[in-house]
């Protein structure tokens, strides 16, 4: 068990980064030539994302104050993964637009920040100031060389890796910072290089390490507030959160840069948290819960699946009606 432990800390904090950062680059070409290119358009995301965190935290808030489930998991339902929201999209909606995927992609990444962001200040992880000075002028740096100079660049960027890690804040968030500010040639090569390595170790090995701890399930454990409680707050609160958030903040700006019904896709892809509630779930201080609330995180991933593969399917068929309707 203590191999596993090891071996999920070294994957988080090491070979995921490299997955960030190719959500960075993404990220990046979605604001230059994207759905986000016009100004402050990004915010719809980041709005979505807040809604996201905001609703299933509430929701839960209120069941766990009128039942027995314990109030200070209300952030166990609050974050997404984004490796397994997009391996979700690629299995379970492949028709869908690279608008969706850029949306998510968005979504996802403003939800790790505002996780990372309520971890350091609800549950008071000490941030190393000075470790995050050097790593921005380090950032700077990289930005600067890696048009010119990339071998210099790489170094830079591994060393900025190594200083954030120890910072306080998850050293993913480096890794999208990494892909935001390297160039459109180096980033085409990268992501060549790097989406097999990825695809067919990173993610596999992620997954793998986050769902080996030592399960103790029951059927009393299953029906359990804390459990139910989970379970209700994230399939209802995430889409919800999403969808109204998002919604809302494209009639403020006026730009709709995703469809109402793409939009509630997203939000059934937002679902699928695991590792980062698992962390929320260990610093909730729960005690005798803790395993009913790591229950209520795995329970809670088939539902999503399942909703997201109706949601696919029901977004299937309404296009495929209008095309009809069309000819």
């Amino acid at each position: 068990m203590e191999f596993m432990n090891n071996a999920r800390e070294w994957i988080t904090t090491g070979p995921l980064v490299l997955f960030f950062f190719l959500a960075g680059i993404e990220l990046r070409a979605e604001l230059l030539d994207g759905a986000f290119r016009k100004r402050f358009s990004f915010l719809i995301p980041f709005a979505a994302a807040l809604g996201g965190m905001a609703v299933p935290a509430l929701i839960y808030f209120l069941i766990a104050k009128n039942s027995s489930a314990p109030v200070t998991a209300w952030g166990v339902p609050m974050a997404t993964d984004l490796p397994l929201a997009l391996l979700a999209l690629l299995l379970l909606a492949k028709s869908v637009s690279n608008r969706i995927r850029g949306f998510l992609l968005a979504l996802a990444i403003a939800d790790d920040l505002g996780s990372i962001l309520v971890v350091a200040i609800v549950y008071h992880h000490h941030i190393d100031v000075t470790r995050l000075f050097v790593s921005a002028a380090l950032l700077l740096i990289f930005w600067k060389s890696a048009p010119r100079f990339p071998f210099v660049a790489l170094i830079i960027g591994v060393l900025a890796w190594g200083v954030f890690k120890d910072s306080g804040i998850h050293p993913t968030v480096i890794g999208v910072l990494l892909g935001l500010l390297i160039n459109e040639k180096e980033s085409e090569w990268l992501v060549g290089k790097l989406t097999p390595v990825i695809n067919y170790f990173v993610i596999p090995a992620f997954i793998i390490t986050t769902l080996w701890i030592p399960w103790k399930i029951t059927s009393d454990l299953i029906f359990s507030p804390i459990v139910l409680a989970l379970v209700f707050a994230r399939i209802i609160g995430k889409p919800l959160g999403i969808w109204l958030f998002g919604y809302l903040a494209m009639k403020l700006m006026g730009h709709r840069v995703i469809a109402n019904r793409d939009l509630f896709l997203v939000g059934t892809l937002g679902t699928i948290g695991l590792s980062v509630s698992m962390l929320f779930a260990n610093l909730a201080d729960l005690g005798q819960e803790l395993n009913g609330a790591l229950i209520g995180v795995l329970i809670t991933l088939p539902l999503a699946l399942l909703l997201i593969l109706i949601s696919a399917r029901l977004l299937k068929v309404s296009r495929t009606q209008e095309q009809s309707q069309e000819y």
